[in-house]
């Protein structure tokens, strides 16, 4: 009997103790209590790897760099179209752009109304998710990835003015309504009032919206500290137009900046595939359309974009240093990434929208707590869509069903073993897509019909002799080998798909 009794008192007892377990476990964690880390995301506009750490003679840009010595350079890191919303939302999405149905800036994403993205699957598995500034794209910002309203600075549409432009608009519209003339700006496109490319403000940092996205991540940090997070920023600079504080523009000396040689020539390579980014020739003031830009406009531009980078460097050392004194570091796996590439007057071109290495290569440093590779770099070939999986594995939780990036979380730890032998990358040119593979050594591109699949253009490039890609060998007998074997690797992950379909 008192045997049976014991039984029983030891049956209750575990009973009570799992029931206060499973209460304890339903409890929100502090976070030192709590072994998940955190991530902090940034995303950088246009950031291409113009910066110290990538060996870049001109930047300067300490406060990325110091992250560099703390975590892992991805030297050959590739997005996947070299366009903001095509990009991003194959980042997010884990999807290359074919899949997800976004090619372009105006595409929506009915493809990707049931796909989790990157911040929502972490909201799903218990982080607590806050987006400020540019994620996705703009203003859209998909409400169910975020644990509370996105965030976006309040001027941020405007900046894609200058202050000089919107000035200038504001005086025209002034003076015909004080002589009673109608308003020469009704239906004008936004790019007829941006005024010029570059512009040097007397303001103080967070007079500007990256200033202001740097202030509000700072607030973030500092009430969420007691709970995993996933803290998504968005900083606008280095894109168009290049617009900066007057001492980031103060840094450098023109005159030491590098040239652009314009007459850089495109032996053999279809006109399809250097067609000029039109986001600098048509949208802003005194830019040419077409042909070479002046060598004092090229100048001034290389010296607004080191300038923006320089701005934005600050802005993410502010945060950075707030992680530290906070004491959050030694738990918080941090992403800095930029969308996508920039040609800075390389073979005459301005901008992205291309499938060349200038514009498809992009910036990625990760700092995983624990990593073994810190302060090394990788050459190893990497896609921004392995992004998600990558942060699902150093999250240490499970990867969704559906993503098409491949994880390379394992460079953290041995940065020359290789988790992929190719990067593909896209982009259309009206009825036609060109389809580009990178290889270790070689870049081919394939331009195909939309809707036929005929095949109109292919361009073959030896980086190993021709890392600026100024040659098409598509015609050379000695590449035969080269030219038809890589399609068979492109077709494999990204057949062509007629436009229209999912």
């Amino acid at each position: 009997m008192e045997e049976t009794k014991v039984k029983r008192m030891n049956k209750t007892s575990t009973t009570v103790c799992l029931a206060f377990v499973v209460f304890l476990l339903g409890l929100p964690l502090a976070n030192g209590a709590d072994s998940r880390p955190n991530v902090l995301f940034i995303m950088v506009d246009d950031l291409r790897p113009e910066l110290g750490c990538y060996g870049s003679p001109y930047v300067q840009s300490p406060n990325i760099d110091s992250l560099a010595t703390q975590g892992l350079v991805f030297k050959r890191a590739y997005c996947q179209q070299a366009h903001c919303r095509p990009s991003r939302y194959s980042l997010l999405s884990g999807l290359r752009p074919d899949s997800a149905g976004i090619w372009t800036k105006e595409d929506v994403r009915p493809a990707l109304a049931d796909t989790p993205l990157l911040p929502d699957y972490f909201k799903q598995h218990g982080y607590y998710c806050v987006g400020i500034g540019k994620i996705a794209h703009n203003n859209e910002e998909d409400p169910a990835c975020w644990s509370e309203p996105h965030s976006m600075p309040q001027n941020y549409r405007f900046e894609y003015r200058t202050r000089a432009g919107r000035a200038m608009v504001d005086q025209m519209q002034r003076q015909a309504s004080e002589a009673g003339l109608p308003n020469p700006f009704e239906g004008v496109s936004e790019s007829k009032r941006r005024g010029m490319p570059y512009e040097c403000l007397d303001v103080a940092d967070n007079e500007l919206s990256d200033g202001q996205i740097a202030d509000e991540a700072i607030a973030a940090l500092k009430r969420l500290q007691d709970r995993p997070f996933f803290l998504g920023l968005g900083f606008l600079r280095p894109h168009l137009p290049f617009v900066a504080p007057r001492h980031y523009w103060d840094l450098y000396d023109p005159e030491q900046l590098p040239t652009v040689d314009p007459t850089a020539a495109h032996d053999g390579i279809p006109k399809l595939s250097s067609a000029n980014s039109s986001e600098l020739r048509k949208q802003y003031r005194n830019v040419p359309a077409e042909g070479n830009l002046p060598d004092e406009l090229n100048r001034n531009l290389w010296h607004g974009y080191l300038a923006s980078v320089s701005y934005v460097d600050a802005q993410i050392g502010r945060v950075l240093d707030t992680l530290n004194r906070l004491g959050l570091a030694d738990n918080t796996i941090v992403v800095i990434a930029g969308d996508h590439g920039f040609s800075l007057g390389e073979l005459g071109l301005w901008g992205k929208a291309t499938n060349f290495e200038s514009a498809t290569r992009t910036t990625l440093i990760i700092y995983s707590p624990g990593m073994k590779a810190s302060s090394e770099s990788t050459e190893s070939l990497v896609e921004l869509v392995g992004l998600y999986p990558t942060l699902c594995d150093l999250a240490r939780i499970p990867k969704p069903n559906h993503l098409q990036g491949k994880s390379f979380s394992t460079l953290l730890d041995v940065p020359d073993r290789a988790t992929s032998d190719c990067a593909i990358s896209q982009y259309g040119r009206g009825d036609n897509m060109g389809r580009s593979i990178r290889t270790e050594r070689y870049r081919l591109v394939e331009w195909r019909h939309r809707e036929s699949g005929k095949l109109v253009g292919r361009e073959l490039y030896d980086h190993e002799n021709d890392p600026n890609e100024t040659t098409n060998l598509c015609e050379s007998t000695e590449h035969n080998g080269t030219r038809d074997s890589l399609p068979e690797k492109l077709h494999e992950v990204t057949p062509h798909r007629r436009a229209g379909d999912q």
